[in-house]
């Protein structure tokens, strides 16, 4: 059943272990309360992927609603009221560079945070640096009072805008493969599932922290690479196209589907949020 997120937001989420995996590494959370919309694909296998998954779900949660509880007027005020006039003044992106902005801070230090929580655990189970468990993120924030909703992620779970019949990847793969494309894609191509950034092994991580404009009857997909690795985002779209405010959670069981039918090799994990 899909939940209500304030009034412009309906979200479901599933996930599923796969048929070839063992267990499922994979998080998500919905949180009604403060808006937020968050997935997180582990990884580390003996080493505790669930274990980081879990933890970044949790801790990321927790201090957005800290943040909410303890200091709600540092929320900017809304601009435009709905939901189909948030295009206005964004239709570029901001980004942390250019609009210091406290919903941005927040998430953005909440995932330093919780990237400095995984690795000490590393280092002091004596893993050396770039090893050791860890985890993809990707979330929605869209906090009450705010027109704009936040996107950000670590790694290479991914979120799509799908809006007026096309759908769009809106975060960048923090993988070698992604860089080797941005860079041309001369040569042989590396490995599809090398990360440059994930939460928990390395000391130092940059999570990519936007704000994403959205209109009324847009839909945001999350989901982790066990649905992008095994179902073409034609497929994807397809399933979108027939997306209304009653289906999302028979469309979210398909896209899970159709991952476990096209091989299933990993642990698939999604999430539909339907602006209303």
């Amino acid at each position: 059943m899909a939940e209500k997120i304030g009034e412009h937001l309906l979200a479901v989420g599933r996930s599923n272990v796969g048929c070839v995996r063992p267990l499922n590494e994979d998080s998500f959370h919905i949180d009604s309360g403060t808006g937020l919309l968050i997935l997180a694909d582990g990884m580390g296998g003996h080493d505790a992927g669930e274990v980081a998954s879990a933890h970044v779900v949790l801790e990321v949660t927790e201090r957005v609603r800290q943040f909410m509880d303890t200091s709600p007027d540092l929320l900017p005020e809304e601009r435009g009221g709905a939901v189909g006039d948030l295009e206005g003044d964004l239709q570029e992106q901001a980004t942390l560079d250019d609009l210091p902005n406290p919903v941005l801070m927040v998430v953005r230090e909440a995932l330093l945070a919780v990237n400095a929580d995984l690795n000490r655990i590393n280092r002091e189970r004596g893993h050396a640096e770039d090893s050791g468990m860890g985890s993809t993120v990707v979330g929605l924030w869209s906090p009450p009072k705010t027109a704009h909703p936040v996107v950000f992620h670590v790694g290479d779970s991914r979120l799509y805008l799908y809006q007026g019949g096309r759908l769009q990847q809106r975060t960048r793969d923090h993988s070698l493969y992604q860089q080797w494309l941005s860079f041309g894609g001369k040569g042989m191509p590396p490995p599809q599932n090398i990360l440059l950034q994930a939460i928990g092994p390395s000391r130092i991580v940059t999570p990519d922290v936007q704000f994403l404009p959205v209109s009324a009857g847009d839909t945001v997909l999350l989901c982790s690479d066990g649905l992008t690795g095994m179902v073409t985002e034609e497929a994807i779209q397809g399933v979108l196209s027939e997306l209304t405010s009653d289906n999302l959670d028979s469309l979210c069981d398909r896209l899970i589907t159709m991952a476990r039918d096209g091989g299933g090799r990993d642990n698939v994990t999604v999430i539909l949020g339907h602006f209303i």
